[in-house]
């Protein structure tokens, strides 16, 4: 639920808003000069040069506006209080499953008693759910004198050859701000778009991770998925242990010249690390973590990290027991049993990352962190409420081809048999003919819809022309108001049906809060509605 939003709060945002440039977001092959100078620039001007990745004559040649911060807390120079040790930073990039990830290191790193802050986009009903610490977002009134402070550095900057800050620049440096403030000990970015020109990479990070790499912002990227590696795994850096969850061959190799190039050690999930299914459960996912056998360095790390007995024996008093795991290297970290909340296959692997990331940190993983992350539940990832009526209803965020095929992975094994209606709206810049593509092979129906609170929806029309006019009133139905969409699938679902939402963020921030509010949330706790005949 969003905060209450004062006059100031609302004034505030109101002005980091004006900021997006939406006809450059939404057109296609828009000429933009994507920079790493301004975000460069305001980190310098907050104090924070000691995060920055070293990199350049630029930010050498702007320490001495170092001292030009927004003050409320932020560092000093020399004669002033300390500043704190720099952060540690894990950075995370990939074509889907980022968020998800940035989620879970951040709940685990949380429950070994860190402060951490959690810095994800977009947000899906109020801009605070950005910049979280321990879990919680940021307050209105935080949020308002974080951005208040940043104004006199901006007009400086836009009246500067350098220019003006972009929105997304804004959010990144006013998260690192309130990290600072928070003293926050580690810093989970996620990156907007992209990874080598994206906001979050000046920052010089302890571990970087690769979730996925598909089709997505081909017109920035690029058209292929071999070009659209390269540029996420621009994340790296030398020296800083990487991790890759990447599966299709011809685009691990090109991870793996990259970390060459730069001269990292890159792990990789099924050749390093492992997951394994241990029994079905309801809703969610059982499954065993556990490094490789014939992992090279596994050992040697393993005898390096701290309190290895002691983590021994506390997963054993938890019951969280270590498992027998084909392939699996032995010692007190080998296979742990954990039992995911978040439902689908894709979060297993991204859970399997989370761990590596962890680990990658030398923090033990303890039981305590395994139950925290377990519990975890994301917002308008596969989340699951139900109707009055009885009718299931599944909110999901996915809108590109490969997380669209996550999705329909999961109601495969989930929903089988039973009659899914869809409600699905996206954005222009999205390729939306595949995805109806492949919504055809398994919604029985589906109601075309848009959002309202963002210019870069794909009208109804524009939909029904890409599903092809001939199915209206067939497979496809039109409604414009995304929640009178969500009504008619519902009834048209019945009872016994799912109701899918999908597309797009944007979609799912308009749709949820009121689906929070008007339906039963199904907890994970009861039979889901997936196991009924």
């Amino acid at each position: 639920m969003a905060p209450t939003r004062s006059a100031a709060y609302l004034a505030a945002s109101g002005w980091l808003y004006d900021r997006i440039d939406y006809e450059r977001l939404g057109k296609s092959g828009a000429n933009y000069r994507f920079t790493l100078d301004r975000m460069r620039e305001l980190v310098l001007r907050l104090g924070h040069q000691r995060c920055l990745a070293p990199n350049s004559s630029a930010a050498q040649g702007s320490l001495a506006k170092a001292d030009c911060n927004p003050g409320h807390g932020g560092p000093v120079g020399d004669g002033g209080t300390p500043q704190q040790p720099r952060p540690r930073i894990v950075h995370i990039a990939g074509t889907k499953g980022k968020g998800s990830v940035a989620s879970m290191v951040a709940s685990l790193l949380t429950a070994s008693g860190a402060k951490v802050g959690l810095y994800t986009s977009p947000h899906l009903v109020d801009l605070s759910e950005r910049f979280r610490v321990d879990g919680q977002p940021a307050t209105p009134g935080e949020l308002v004198a974080l951005i208040e402070s940043f104004k006199p550095i901006v007009d400086a900057m836009s009246s500067e050859p350098v220019g003006g800050p972009s929105f997304f620049e804004l959010t990144t440096a006013i998260a690192i701000e309130h990290f600072h403030r928070s003293g926050c000990d580690y810093w989970v970015m996620e990156t907007g778009l992209g990874g080598r020109l994206d906001s979050t990479n000046v920052f010089q990070s302890d571990v970087t991770v690769i979730t996925s790499i598909g089709l997505d912002h081909q017109h920035v990227l690029g058209d292929t998925v071999e070009k659209i590696a390269k540029e996420k795994a621009g994340i790296f850096k030398p020296g800083v242990p990487a991790i890759s969850g990447v599966t299709r061959e011809s685009v691990k190799e090109v991870i793996r010249q990259q970390a060459r190039e730069v001269g990292c050690e890159l792990a990789e999930l099924e050749r390093d690390f492992q997951v394994q299914a241990i029994s079905a459960i309801p809703w969610g996912s059982h499954f065993a973590w556990a490094p490789c056998a014939d992992r090279g360095r596994a050992s040697a790390e393993e005898a390096n990290m701290p309190e290895a007995s002691a983590t021994e024996a506390s997963l054993k008093e938890a019951n969280l027991k270590e498992v027998s795991v084909q392939g699996a290297s032995g010692g007190p970290f080998g296979a742990i049993e954990v039992r995911l909340a978040v439902e689908g296959q894709h979060q297993v692997r991204n859970a399997a990352l989370a761990i590596a990331a962890v680990r990658e940190l030398k923090v033990p993983v303890t039981p305590r962190m395994i139950d925290r992350m377990s519990v975890l539940r994301i917002d308008a990832r596969l989340e699951r409420f139900v109707a009055n009526s009885g009718t299931a209803v599944i909110l999901d965020a996915a809108h590109n081809p490969d997380s669209i095929a996550a999705l329909l992975d999961t109601l495969q094994r989930r929903c089988a048999g039973r009659r899914i209606v869809g409600v699905f709206g996206t954005s222009v810049d999205k390729d939306a003919a595949a995805m109806l593509g492949q919504l055809k092979q398994s919604f029985t129906r589906v109601v075309f819809t848009r959002y309202h609170q963002n210019p870069r929806f794909v009208s109804t029309g524009e939909l029904a022309d890409a599903a092809g006019e001939e199915l209206r009133d067939v497979w496809f139905s039109i409604q414009e108001e995304p929640l009178e969409a969500c009504r008619q699938a519902i009834c048209e679902a019945g009872p016994d049906g799912v109701v899918v939402i999908c597309g797009s963020f944007f979609l799912a921030a308009e749709v949820r809060p009121w689906l929070v509010k008007a339906v039963d949330f199904q907890s994970p706790s009861v039979e889901p509605v997936a196991t009924k005949p």
